[in-house]
């Protein structure tokens, strides 16, 4: 098959991880096919160059608006006309809604080829009291609702998701298909998971609610008085997240990680016993998903993959927002790490991975 993939960003090059996700579907997918991905806003260059044997146009569209934003359209669609003129696309594939979402049903419509878009973020949702979700910029909103009604196929990255879609759309053809997680990155160390470490990885955003996640920690200490918490990532709350640490006398007792590359993560997980998800919101939720794989016993809010995960006994779950309910799945899940931990592992292996969900893909296409 000759599959074009229109993205917000992409790696700039073999080492820049870029979204991980994203690459490993591209890597993989090109080992069988021919994959071209049209990068639009990331890298910050005008660009073709290769990641392993896919070939990426890059089209340094950072900061465009209005009529700047017109013409990296234009440019996008006919960098991909361009290429299909050369070897006919079977499919436009886009990951994300929005902006890089229509850019492949336009050029589904226009090169009359199936178009099919991947939703795993916050392209359904809108969250006033966090402003968070594209629902609360009217510019996302319609083109997610173009979306809805001409894409030939929207893949979602967990149940709700899908839920979210067709109720929008009745008619709309809605696959629950999630990215996948590469088991050779992430993979179980048999020694590990032994101590009494929690670990939590995402953005310091609102949407992560590390907040809740801190005060269920505060909540759970006369069960739990050995935990440790690591939180990695960073995001504009972290001054005041250090600072509700230390309101809560939890100074000694979390580590803030900051940005861990990569490909360090796994070493973070596999030195963990739970991974914490407190999330109001997730599209999918990839930092679970590789936990999981390195086998952390899985437990937070009831939401994106770690919702799914549950209904089957993967995970432990709680209502969004409520402190002392994750405090006690975080205590639940300590106590029964070592099955938890095995169940979330064998989860994920069998039902994520990135073997098998391109697998999966191919026969999206192939319909």
């Amino acid at each position: 098959m000759n599959i074009a993939f229109v993205v917000p960003g992409f790696s700039a090059d073999e080492n820049d991880w870029c979204i991980p996700a994203h690459t490993d579907i591209v890597r993989e997918l090109a080992r069988k096919h021919t994959v071209h991905v049209f990068a639009m806003r990331y890298p910050h260059r005008v660009d073709t160059y290769a990641i392993g044997n896919a070939t990426v146009h890059s089209f340094n569209g950072v900061g465009s608006r209005g009529l700047a934003s017109a013409r990296l359209w234009k440019n996008v669609l006919q960098s991909i006309a361009r290429e299909h003129r050369r070897a006919r696309f079977d499919v436009v594939h886009a990951i994300f809604g929005g902006e890089a979402g229509s850019v492949a049903v336009l050029a589904g419509r226009l090169l009359r080829v199936p178009s099919v878009v991947w939703l795993v973020n916050g392209e359904l949702v809108g969250r006033r009291e966090i402003g968070y979700g594209a629902d609360l910029i009217a510019r996302q909103r319609w083109m997610n609702a173009a979306i809805l009604n001409y894409a030939d196929c929207l893949l979602c990255g967990c149940a709700q998701m899908v839920r979210t879609a067709r109720t929008r759309n009745p008619n709309a053809r809605v696959d629950c298909l999630p990215l996948g997680v590469n088991l050779q990155r992430f993979a179980r160390v048999p020694s590990a998971h032994a101590n009494a470490r929690f670990v939590n990885v995402g953005s310091l955003l609102p949407v992560k609610d590390q907040s809740i996640l801190l005060r269920a920690l505060a909540l759970a200490a006369d069960k739990l008085p050995h935990a440790q918490l690591t939180i990695a990532g960073v995001g504009p709350l972290e001054n005041e997240l250090r600072a509700l640490a230390r309101e809560l006398n939890l100074a000694a007792r979390v580590t803030f990680a900051g940005n861990v590359p990569h490909d360090e993560l796994a070493a973070l997980y596999q030195n963990a016993a739970v991974f914490v998800q407190a999330s109001r919101h997730e599209g999918q939720g990839m930092a679970a998903l590789e936990a999981g794989a390195c086998g952390c016993a899985l437990a937070g809010t009831h939401v994106g993959a770690l919702a799914d995960l549950a209904r089957g006994g993967g995970a432990i779950t709680c209502a969004v927002g409520d402190a002392n309910a994750l405090a006690e799945t975080m205590r639940r899940a300590y106590t029964d790490r070592v099955a938890l931990g095995e169940r979330s592992r064998q989860m994920v292996e069998s039902e994520y991975n990135l073997t098998h969900i391109c697998a999966r893909l191919e026969g999206v296409y192939a319909r």
